[in-house]
């Protein structure tokens, strides 16, 4: 994985930051920090937004809203829905989709709009290359992704 993260949309999921190990999570905050640094705005998935407000979500995470863009709720083009419908059946396969349910749409708002999505969730990670290959969205680990960002930033 080569991409520049500072060419293109920046997507967090909720848990990059308090889901995964210590060293993940400690990469998503870090890499937020030097993406701020370098005025480069992450985007959040208006479904992440409302993961992030939930009152179970750590204070210090739910403080990430405010600073950043958000995405808004449309209704989904018919082309769009079978695109979550791909999605879908490649992230849950046989499995249960209303335990994917969430994922599934956060993977499918990053790749409508392109870029990068930050993710400690491994069922997602293991299909990163499909994802990849198929829609050309970046699904990678918090800890990879800051190196991407190190290599690519002026301040770190």
């Amino acid at each position: 994985m080569n991409f520049n993260p500072y060419d293109d949309f920046i997507f967090f999921d909720s848990c990059a930051f308090d889901g995964g190990s210590i060293d993940e999570q400690k990469a998503s905050k870090r890499a937020r920090e030097i993406l701020g640094k370098n005025k480069k705005k992450v985007m959040l998935m208006h479904s992440v937004v409302r993961e992030i407000r939930n009152p179970k979500t750590p204070d210090w995470i739910q403080e990430i809203e405010p600073k950043s863009h958000q995405t808004v709720q449309l209704n989904l083009t018919n082309e769009e829905k079978e695109t979550l419908k791909e999605i879908e059946e490649i992230i849950v396969g046989n499995g249960s989709l209303k335990k994917r349910e969430a994922d599934c749409f956060h993977v499918f708002e990053a790749q409508k709009y392109g870029g990068c999505f930050v993710t400690s969730d491994v069922g997602l990670y293991k299909h990163s290359k499909a994802i990849k290959q198929k829609y050309g969205l970046n699904i990678v680990k918090p800890t990879a992704f800051l190196e991407l960002v190190i290599k690519h930033s002026e301040k770190t």
